[in-house]
């Protein structure tokens, strides 16, 4: 059943019941209307006829008293007033014969109840007794109109004293039918009152059963509809939050139960895809795995050209390392030290590119660093690789499970920003995410630089300048790297920014000083200045560098156009 055919039946059962009140009410209302046509037709009528009956005998022995009052009447007079006596005697004939009438229809009509009946037939016979006397009461009033007319004036004033036995039977028994006939009109017309009154209350009984059952099947119909859109509504926040193992009972068969089977298949599907960027993301970075099983094929679906952060990292003496370790415990240090790094880099928008033995190579790219920010990230990422290094270096014991000559576990970086090809890049049957270029180049020489000046994170100029106002840094030197002949300003990543002391801030200004001092070819002051540097921290390691360099330019210095750059040629 659907939705709609739902409400239409619900609508069409509360419209049978209002119709079903309707009827009932026009039924009710009917017999009210009844009862008021027959109290007009009956009560009523019977009180207009006793009003002519007492009014027409009123007047019948007026008119004769009238006469005999003013003494005689002309001819003519006498002539009308004989006329209009026969009109009123004529007229009070017929209202007993319609009296009648009226009352032997009422006493039959089955709009009158049985007591209406009763009461009808007592009257009627009160009417009949009434009656007897109507004809005498005429005749007495023809005679004294005849000894008028003769000219008998005594024995007419005589006669009408008459008159006065008929006022006694006629008084009394028309106000005995006057008053029956009131209070049966008023009899009926209270149960036809409360007739009345049953009928409202009757309909605002119905009205009110309807609208309960009106309002308990909408009642039901709307909260089996809540209910189960709560759930839908319940059901997607909670695949907001990433909680896909949810499944809703599907418990209809309309549109509401076919939109929860299909939120159950599309949670199904979201599911089997977490599984696969569960699964793939332990090989692939998640964010690429996401673009990849997208709709669309995502953003990885194509290399381009883009401005990207390289760094490849190394741990140093890994290749001495080993040989002290057996296979599983070499697995067990590589496998923690890759969880630890990664999770470093990924927490600042990193994407892990591969693992080349102990070595990792990581980038960061727009839209995942967005704008330039991805060399401030990069850069940031180090830092926290290095402390996340160290924390690793006091758990390195139980992690080889060796006691004693536990090594030690450092980890060389190298940094470097410029144009690289990003995308998906391969065969048909295998591709892999990654970057080519020249920088990846640079980065890996750098990193290796690391062990000619005893330094852990270098950078290039083109790092540095990005994310200077993020980090702290000195110039380490001016150099080419193997393979190339473009010269590299190289910085040393010391830490974020405005974390030196002012020890420290002592230490890299005097390093700046002997370097400026050194690249002015003034060997002795150059060599003061590195030598202070390691007076104030012994364990630094490119102020002997230079001074071992400054100590070989004394003995074969360099040419008058010396550009400063030292040419490596080992990588």
């Amino acid at each position: 059943m659907t939705i709609r055919l739902k409400i239409l039946t619900v609508t069409s059962l509360l419209l049978l019941v209002f119709a079903a009140t309707t009827a009932v009410s026009a039924l009710l209302i009917s017999r009210v209307v009844a009862e008021l046509e027959g109290i007009a037709d009956y009560h009523i009528a019977l009180s207009d006829l006793l009003a002519n009956i007492d009014v027409d005998t009123f007047e019948y022995e007026l008119n004769l008293r009238r006469i005999l009052a003013n003494g005689g009447l002309a001819p003519e007079q006498l002539e009308a007033a004989s006329m209009r006596e026969g009109q009123i005697a004529e007229r009070l004939q017929q209202s007993f014969e319609r009296a009648f009438t009226l009352m032997a229809a009422a006493i039959k009509d089955e709009r009158n109840d049985v007591s209406d009946s009763i009461e009808l037939a007592r009257i009627e016979g009160t009417f009949r007794t009434l009656q007897k006397h109507i004809a005498p009461f005429i005749e007495l009033g023809k005679a004294v109109l005849g000894d008028i007319r003769d000219g008998k004036w005594a024995e007419a004033r005589s006669e009408a004293g008459g008159f006065e036995t008929h006022e006694s039977a006629f008084g009394p028994e028309l106000a005995a039918i006057r008053k029956s006939v009131h209070d049966l009109t008023e009899v009926s017309a209270r149960e036809t009152n409360q007739q009345q009154v049953g009928v409202l209350i009757f309909n605002a009984v119905l009205f009110g059963v309807a609208a309960v059952v009106g309002f308990a099947l909408f009642g039901v119909l709307t909260q089996r509809l809540a209910r189960s859109l709560r759930q839908l509504l319940d059901g997607t926040h909670a695949v907001e939050t990433g909680q896909l193992a949810i499944e809703l009972p599907v418990t209809s068969k309309d549109e509401i139960g076919q939109l929860t089977h299909s939120f159950n298949r599309m949670v199904g599907e979201l599911r089997a895809k977490e599984r696969i960027k569960d699964t793939f993301g332990k090989y692939l970075d998640p964010r690429i795995v996401n673009d990849l099983i997208g709709s669309e094929g995502g953003r990885s679906g194509a290399a381009e050209r883009r401005t990207v952060t390289v760094m490849l990292s190394d741990i140093a003496g890994f290749t001495g390392m080993a040989e002290q370790l057996t296979a599983a415990a070499m697995v067990n240090l590589l496998n923690r030290y890759f969880s630890v790094v990664t999770a470093a880099i990924r927490e600042r928008s990193g994407i892990v590119d591969k693992y080349i033995g102990d070595a990792v190579m990581a980038f960061w790219t727009p839209p995942f660093s967005p704008g330039d920010r991805h060399a401030e990230d990069a850069c940031l990422s180090a830092l926290a690789q290095q402390r996340a290094i160290r924390d690793f270096q006091r758990d390195l014991s139980e992690i080889i499970g060796l006691r004693r000559n536990v090594p030690d576990f450092h980890v060389r970086m190298g940094l470097t920003t410029g144009d690289v090809v990003v995308g998906t890049i391969g065969s048909e049957q295998a591709k892999s995410y990654t970057v080519i270029g020249d920088s990846v180049n640079v980065a890996s020489r750098l990193e290796g630089v690391n062990k000619i000046y005893g330094t852990q994170i270098l950078m290039a100029e083109s790092t540095y300048r990005l994310a200077a106002g993020s980090i702290e840094a000195r110039e380490i030197d001016l150099l080419t790297v193997a393979g190339k002949t473009e010269p590299v300003r190289v910085y040393e990543l010391l830490t974020a920014a405005g974390e030196l002391s002012t020890q420290d801030e002592e230490w890299r200004g005097t390093y700046a000083d002997a370097l400026a001092a050194y690249r002015a070819a003034d060997w002795d002051r150059a060599e003061n200045r590195f030598q202070h540097c390691l007076s104030l921290r012994p364990e630094d390691q490119p102020p002997r560098v230079f001074v071992r360099r400054i100590s070989h330019l004394r003995e074969n210095p360099p040419p008058s156009d010396w550009d400063c750059v030292w040419r490596l040629t080992e990588k």
